[in-house]
């Protein structure tokens, strides 16, 4: 499948990869800096935003595939990743398979693997999709680690709630993704990346925690890690200005 996309802005090419849930609207308050020195597409990944699901299960790697689809719809040989969460692993992924598409390599809030704090956090959300709970309950549940309290005192949670309310994801998709989170394993890889990297956390992250950004760093040969105080797992939301001047520098250096 070919997955909704767009181009935006003008420079060197950076394709935005969002996290678990997430389409391209979770790169609003940054893109806005980015595009002023960067071509960037953006796009939905399956079963989000303008994408279809095409209903049967997926892992990391078809997610992968439907990246490069993208790039190459878009006419993009080669470019810089930026991804979020599972958009982090995905590319990680891209980056060890295909090292020929990319140029450099930022990895926000990722995870090596899915530990046991993750797969209880999986159990969560996968359950609250199978009941009846009510769908704000439910995105309320899917966001609650996703954010440091920043985020939740200024009304940034309380925002994308709202939107997920409007405009609410299929069940049947959630459960598809929280499987595909269950999946994730980069250690067998993760020393196959030979592009330059980022790895960037929010110090307060909860969900996926600091120590799994600091095994990606030292994992990768030619990386370093940057620690963002004040966010939690979503740093290009919580600290938006941050994010951009340090994925802005990095990718201009």
């Amino acid at each position: 499948m070919t997955l909704a996309h767009e181009l935006v802005g003008n420079g060197p090419d950076v394709v935005l990869i969002p996290g678990t849930f997430a389409d391209r609207r979770t790169w609003s308050r940054v893109i806005g800096r980015l595009t002023s020195r960067f071509r960037c597409l953006l796009l939905d990944p399956r079963g989000t935003g303008e994408s279809p699901d095409p209903g049967t299960a997926f892992g990391v790697e078809q997610l992968a595939g439907d990246v490069l689809l993208a790039m190459d719809a878009a006419g993009v040989e080669r470019a810089h990743l930026v991804g979020h969460s599972l958009g982090a692993s995905v590319g990680v992924v891209i980056a060890a398979r295909d090292p020929s598409r990319v140029s450099r390599l930022v990895a926000c809030s990722p995870a090596t693997i899915a530990d046991a704090r993750l797969e209880a956090v999986f159990d969560l959300w996968d359950g609250l999709a199978a009941s009846s709970v009510t769908r704000h309950v439910l995105h309320l549940a899917l966001v609650m680690d996703a954010f440091g309290r920043g985020a939740f005192d200024n009304g940034t949670v309380r925002a994308i709630v709202d939107e997920m309310d409007r405009n609410p994801m299929e069940r049947a998709t959630i459960r598809h993704f929280v499987a595909c989170d269950r999946t994730i394993d980069l250690n067998p890889i993760m020393r196959s990346v030979d592009a330059k990297t980022l790895v960037i956390a929010g110090a307060q992250d909860a969900l996926t925690g600091v120590e799994q950004a600091r095994t990606l760093a030292g994992g990768i040969g030619d990386a370093r890690l940057e620690l963002i105080d004040g966010a939690g797992h979503s740093p290009h939301l919580e600290t938006p200005m941050t994010f951009a001047r340090l994925v802005s520098s990095f990718l201009s250096s």
